[in-house]
């Protein structure tokens, strides 16, 4: 199982979390174009829009009541009555006598217009102000001197046809009214008559106990009773059963005879006299053993003593039948009174199924009663409801006939100066937001769709696995060759010095002295697995360790065209014919370090690389030294490597940066899981030299000064002049070159 130092299981799989501020600097340039878009339409459209003007005048309605009515019935001052003027300043008997005037047929907002009505209500606008009781009566026209004009006509049609205008159907309506309460008031004097007549010829439901009329309380206190005596009777009867069947086993009587005694009170007081008797006796006999073996069956002491232990035993004879006889009075007694207790419960029962036969009867009865009574209640009820609506609309109709209202025009409507549509502030603000969150939302789409693994932070997130080093991309144009001895060739370089750090980060976080075998693998082809191996196995060597590079990528071995060595022979000729191991390690390879190339590529690698022989030759190896890297082929394509990882201690895992993608980094680290890799951590590789990447920092033992920079994420800038790249590409073997590893 994999350590939890490393990670928690195959199972576990952290939430990806998205850091907003660097989504919005990743898509900046998304995000600019959005605004130049959404800037440019608001311009755009600012110029072809035709603007509107605001005009409003505010009106204030008063309506005084008659005092006897009482303050509730002041209307004139509620926010009901203030908003249903606004709708009456709305309505189309207003809006007609305006659209239909004189004045209105030679305006040029009316010109071409069908229905005027129409026009005006969508225009218009009649609001009741928050914290006044003014209505604000607005219209927004492209004409600003008409639309003053028409505002203020509309203001004086509804003074003239609501507020000056009495309206005659009021009083047909009244009549109405009074006819139909004098029909309620009728219809209630009925319902109060049969309501009387009925609780006078059934007095006894005017008596209520806990809600409920005496008869029906009487019958339900009475089935209690009965269902308590059920219950009281069945008792006693399994009682009686059971006595009467202990009193016929021989086995079960003594226990009933004990049981009669307790039940008496008397079994005690026998047991402890015939306890006192036995002790007397026991007494008597051991005074009666010592005496004789001290003087013998004649003396006159001995039978003193024996006359009186004859005594004892016959009292004790008579104790036990005198027990018995109290045993059998006590049960003859117990058994009587259980039969008693048995009768009376069942004459009591009885006479309650009787008794509650009658009373079923007359609580049916009363229970009719009851429900009749009721339902006239409750027609009784609605009669004085009914006539109570009726009385309250007439009252109702009486106040809007009789109370004047007053309408002030505290404001008319004058000329706008300037329009009140489009804000150009506002629609160029809108404008520019909008295309700000178009291009987020763009930027934030691309990123959900892009399932690449972006920075350090994400993937130890994601794979719950620590990352070792972040090695930068290359720059110039390398080899594979140059690539893979990097360490060798440019021992003074930001790339040599990277890996140096790469390898005490691994010794001290992954490996360690007790780690011998050490993989390097990939999830999939071209991460730069190959070279990280070489390199990293050079570094290795270069700190006085005594190092063995294996290439085990049977299928596509990289290792001898680095080394510049031949690969007729190797690791698959070794497993194949089962020769040893020393016949094909090339020893001081690169310096020190001996290397053992793939050799030719068989067609059963996986076959060669699952048996014994090879763990019988790693651990010979072991022996030999201090550190063996392995350059295992990747790990979802085929199944060697999952192999080796389970054959070594300690496993890398490359990831490509801008490449790997979260499924395939997840899958490759659960299938080394499962072949219970102990230890497992991650390299990043070709990170691109750019002043926003996100792979910086990556180290888990820190960096060395300026040296750990350009492993950390620091670069030059990428735009260098034509004459700067020259100059660099000139230099044989650049110091300070920005180097990483391309893929393998």
């Amino acid at each position: 199982m994999p350590n939890d130092q490393f990670g928690p299981g195959p199972s576990s799989q952290a939430p990806q979390s998205t850091d907003l501020l660097a989504l919005a600097w990743r898509g900046r340039w998304l995000i600019l174009l959005g605004v130049l878009i959404g800037g440019t339409a608001s311009w755009v459209y600012l110029q072809r829009v035709t603007p509107l003007f605001l005009s409003q005048s505010r009106i204030y309605v008063e309506r005084s009541l008659p005092n006897l009515l009482g303050a509730e019935y002041q209307v004139g001052r509620s926010n009901s009555y203030l908003f249903t003027q606004a709708e009456l300043i709305r309505s189309t008997g207003v809006l007609a006598a305006v659209a239909e005037s004189p004045e209105a047929a030679s305006m040029e907002t009316f010109r071409g217009v069908e229905n005027r009505v129409a026009m005006l209500y969508e225009a218009l606008s009649v609001g009741v102000g928050q914290d006044d009781e003014i209505i604000n009566v607005g219209l927004e026209l492209p004409n600003r001197f008409e639309a003053a004009q028409l505002v203020n006509a509309i203001v004086d049609a509804y003074i003239t046809q609501y507020a000056e205008k009495r309206r005659n159907d009021t009083v047909e309506v009244l009549k109405i009214l009074r006819s139909e309460q004098e029909r309620r008031d009728a219809a209630l004097a009925e319902a109060r008559q049969d309501l009387t007549a009925f609780r006078e010829a059934n007095p006894e439901l005017s008596v209520q106990v806990d809600n409920q009329d005496v008869a029906s309380d009487r019958f339900s206190r009475l089935m209690n009773e009965l269902n308590q005596t059920e219950l009281e009777q069945l008792t006693a009867k399994a009682e009686y059963e059971r006595v009467k069947q202990m009193a016929a086993s021989p086995s079960l009587r003594p226990m009933l005879l004990d049981t009669a005694l307790d039940a008496f009170g008397s079994k005690s007081d026998l047991d402890r006299d015939l306890e006192r008797l036995r002790n007397q006796a026991q007494d008597l006999e051991l005074a009666l053993m010592t005496e004789q073996s001290k003087w013998g069956d004649e003396y006159p002491t001995v039978k003193s003593i024996q006359r009186s232990l004859d005594q004892a035993e016959q009292r004790i004879v008579q104790k036990e039948a005198d027990i018995a006889k109290s045993k059998e009075m006590a049960l003859k007694a117990y058994a009587f009174d259980i039969k008693e207790r048995y009768e009376f419960q069942t004459n009591k029962l009885n006479e309650l199924r009787s008794r509650y036969q009658e009373q079923f009867e007359e609580a049916k009865e009363s229970s009719a009663n009851s429900l009749k009574l009721m339902s006239l209640q409750e027609a009784y009820e609605r009669a004085v409801s009914q006539a109570d609506v009726v009385e309250q609309r007439i009252k109702e109709l009486d106040l809007t006939t009789q109370a004047p209202v007053n309408v002030s025009i505290i404001e008319t409507a004058s000329v706008a100066p300037d329009p009140s549509y489009p804000s150009r502030p506002k629609f160029l603000g809108a404008g520019v937001m909008l295309g700000a969150l178009c291009g987020f939302g763009i930027a934030w789409l691309r990123d959900m769709l892009d399932h690449r693994l972006k920075s350090v932070d994400e993937i130890q997130e994601v794979l719950q696995l620590q990352v070792f080093g972040a090695m930068k991309r290359q720059m110039g144009r390398l080899g594979r060759e140059e690539l893979g001895k990097l360490v060798h060739l440019q021992p003074r370089s930001t790339s040599a010095e990277a890996f140096r750090t790469l390898r005490t980060a691994v010794h001290f976080g992954l490996a360690g002295d007790d780690c011998k075998v050490l993989v390097v693998t990939s999830p999939s082809p071209g991460d730069g697995k190959s070279v990280i191996a070489s390199n990293l196995a050079i570094a290795t060597d270069q700190a006085d360790r005594r190092v063995l590079l294996i290439d085990a990528d049977m299928r596509k071995p990289t290792q001898h065209s680095i080394f510049g060595v031949d690969s007729k022979q190797g690791l698959s000729t070794m497993l194949r014919e089962r020769r040893p191991v020393e016949d094909f390690i090339i020893p001081n390879a690169l310096g020190s370090l001996d290397f053992l190339p793939a050799g030719p590529s068989p067609s059963n690698p996986l076959e060669l690389l699952n048996n014994d022989y090879l763990i019988e030759v790693l651990e010979r190896l072991k022996a030999r030294y201090d550190r063996i890297i392995i350059d295992s082929p990747p790990v979802m394509p085929v199944a060697d490597s999952r192999v080796i990882a389970a054959m070594s201690d300690a496993v890398l895992l490359v990831l490509r940066a801008e490449k790997s993608t979260r499924s395939l980094s997840l899958a490759a680290r659960n299938e080394l899981w499962r072949v219970r890799t102990q230890r497992l951590g991650v390299v990043v590789n070709a990170v691109p030299q750019s002043r926003g990447s996100s792979y910086g920092y990556g180290y888990a033992y820190g960096g060395y000064g300026a040296y750990g920079e350009i492993a950390y994420g620091h670069e030059e800038d990428a735009t260098l002049s034509s004459r700067k790249k020259r100059l660099i590409k000139s230099r044989p073997a650049p110091a300070e070159s920005a180097t990483v590893v391309e893929q393998t």
